[in-house]
């Protein structure tokens, strides 16, 4: 559920998050008054958040803002990771923890995606950083 997932990054408070169907959006008040007022079936609203068990890059990018739980990698890394491709302990440049799951960013501090630590990030040659997800996975999906 997108609220357990929120949680695993920060207890701030992002906004009113509502679920219509099997997808979770954030509103603000106003949208959601009209959503109120109109009484239809709704399909989509606000900024799409995700589903249950798989987050969208919008809500990776509202996170950044509000939590540490960050990874920096080099040029290198950040090219494989959007490419799918789990990280190396040498494409580490800067963290401030050593566990759990982390926001993957490129030196300018722009999300890639996120990802598990795996491992003991000192560990240069070895598999540290499982991806979960990337900016590049919409890319791959339209290939055919």
């Amino acid at each position: 559920m997108v609220f357990e997932f929120i949680k695993k990054f920060t207890e701030e408070d992002i906004g009113k998050i509502v679920k219509i169907h099997k997808s979770y959006y954030l509103i603000n008040e106003e949208l959601s008054s009209v959503m109120e007022a109109i009484k239809e079936d709704v399909q989509s609203a606000g900024v799409y958040l995700g589903e249950d068990e798989k987050p969208s890059l919008a809500l990776l990018q509202i996170l950044a803002s509000k939590t540490d739980k960050k990874i920096e990698v080099d040029e290198k890394g950040a090219f494989l990771f959007t490419c799918g491709r789990d990280l190396l302990g040498k494409a580490v440049r800067k963290t401030k923890i050593k566990k759990g799951l982390v926001l993957v960013q490129n030196f300018r501090g722009e999300n890639l995606g996120y990802g598990k630590i795996i491992g003991d990030l000192r560990e240069k040659d070895k598999i540290v950083v499982k991806n979960m997800i990337d900016n590049g996975d919409f890319l791959r999906r339209e290939k055919n």
